[in-house]
């Protein structure tokens, strides 16, 4: 019998038998970019959420609005100009108040025709020039959410919105007409989705390694000061229920660390992306909740939904739309069920009318 000789292991076969994958890989990129426009439904979730935000943000501050960044915000000049905002964004500085609630008032429309998702093409960079003009106007009032959104504006102007969940969805199909997908707005589209994503890994990842040069974040007591600050604390009891016991407050500070560490790492498997994502928004419900910040962690949580798989968000859909009709249809019989129970009173009066 003759041995089958076994080919010892050396670079030069493993190149030979692995010759392809370069080129494999850069035609899957290519085919990424090219035939399909990526993450419709989440882009979808983020535009209405984040246009909710931007929405209840802008009503809530309407009754001041042109105090902190109208007219009456005319102390910060000196400030501004250090800043160095240019023609569109510094068109308010010296504007009156007219023009300020007129302003004000259109982009309150469009923060609500980008929810909707009607002519998202024009209505982006329209709502990012209207939205940052004011946010110009008293930068020391913003948060971090502020600022995340205007860049994530900058990119959406190039994605396409309104391919999911949108009015112009709709009255396409209503109207029946077939929107064209042309191959250079595809890659647009895909970039701006990849420049999402890549600023989302930039924002955690440097969040996390600055937290962890801090001595408190590495001795576990960091979390203890903000739940307790009074600038920050909504909910008193809630925020003493936490901070009582001295190994919840290790938890959340070291899972926040290396949650926010370890997130572009775990993006590259489902299963541990899943994992980064329940963790995320689990960090985003508590500063909303406890540190009563719902419009940071709502705009930052609204980013996060571009990395949920498009059949989670279709499940998601048929799980409410289910929920919904089945609200829907048991109020309907229960409606049709009291209109058939005849009153006494009616049947008294019909029988006094036959008399």
């Amino acid at each position: 019998m003759k041995l089958e000789q076994r080919q010892t292991p050396s670079m030069r076969n493993w190149i030979s038998k692995n010759k392809n994958v370069p080129s494999d890989f850069l035609a899957w990129i290519y085919r990424w970019f090219v035939n399909e426009r990526q993450a419709s439904y989440g882009l979808a979730v983020m535009r209405i959420a984040s246009g909710i935000f931007i929405l209840g943000w802008l009503l809530i501050n309407a009754p001041i609005a042109s105090k902190i960044w109208g007219p009456g915000s005319e102390y910060l000049e000196p400030y501004r100009s250090v800043l160095g905002y240019k023609w569109p964004l510094d068109i308010l500085r010296d504007s009156g108040l007219g023009f300020f609630i007129a302003w004000y008032i259109v982009s309150i429309l469009l923060a609500a025709a980008f929810i909707v998702g009607w002519k998202t093409r024009i209505v982006t960079p329209l709502f990012f020039i209207f939205y940052t003009a004011i946010n110009a106007q008293n930068t020391p009032i913003s948060d971090g959410g502020n600022y995340f959104i205007r860049i994530m504006l900058i990119y959406l102007i190039f994605a396409d919105l309104s391919k999911r969940w949108s009015l112009d969805a709709w009255l396409n199909k209503r109207k029946g007409k077939t929107k064209r997908e042309f191959e250079t707005v595809t890659v647009l589209h895909n970039l701006a989705l990849c420049l999402v994503i890549a600023q989302l890994c930039i924002v955690y990842f440097e969040a996390g390694l600055y937290k962890v040069q801090g001595k408190l974040w590495q001795n576990g007591t960091a979390m203890y000061y903000p739940i307790n600050s009074e600038a920050y604390g909504v909910f008193p009891w809630l925020s003493e229920l936490l901070s009582s016991n001295s190994w919840i407050v290790a938890l959340i500070t070291y899972i926040t660390v290396i949650a926010q560490i370890a997130f572009p790492f775990m993006l590259f498997h489902k299963i541990s992306r899943r994992i980064a994502l329940i963790s995320i928004l689990g960090m985003h419900i508590g500063i909303a909740v406890v540190m009563g910040l719902p419009f940071f962690s709502g705009i930052m949580a609204s980013a996060d939904a571009v990395l949920v798989s498009s059949a989670t968000w279709i499940t998601i859909q048929a799980w409410l739309a289910g929920w919904w009709r089945k609200i829907f249809t048991r109020s309907k019989q229960t409606s049709q069920a009291d209109e058939s129970v005849e009153s006494p009173v009616d049947s008294t009066e019909r029988l006094s009318a036959s008399v």
